[in-house]
């Protein structure tokens, strides 16, 4: 699986991996998640999802609110380059929110193989979407 995760240091240019088998993808803002028990993409993605989604969402590494805006760019960039997706720092808050911490690994996984349908994560008001 190392070829993967080759492939994820590819969209984040100041990624590392550290001699714990830690993926690094951001010093600055601590964003990171253990790659050394990852076995196929599917457990590399949902490491991203459960492990770096918060930062994405809300992280404030700098004392700045254009630096930590600018930061959070830079990172959703890589993130959705990765991916293939288009997600927005709004739709990474509700990620977070409902995969966050692989708080649900199995909604991870339905919302994997859903291709990323966000109304599994956005929450519902009287059966339409908010």
């Amino acid at each position: 699986m190392i070829d993967e995760i080759f492939n994820v240091m590819k969209f984040f240019s100041e990624s590392y991996i550290n001699r714990c088998g830690e993926l690094i993808i951001s010093d600055r803002g601590n964003v990171y998640f253990t790659a050394t028990n990852c076995a196929t993409k599917e457990d590399v993605i949902c490491k991203l999802l459960e492990w770096c989604s918060r930062p994405i969402a809300k992280g404030a590494p700098y004392a700045s609110k254009k630096r930590n805006n600018e930061w959070r760019n830079f990172l959703l960039c890589g993130y959705n380059n990765y991916l293939g997706t288009n997600f927005t720092q709004d739709d990474m808050y509700w990620i977070y929110d409902k995969l966050g911490n692989a708080v649900n690994h199995e909604l991870t996984l339905k919302f994997i193989h859903s291709d990323y349908d966000l109304s599994l994560v956005r929450p519902q008001v009287g059966g339409e979407k908010e």
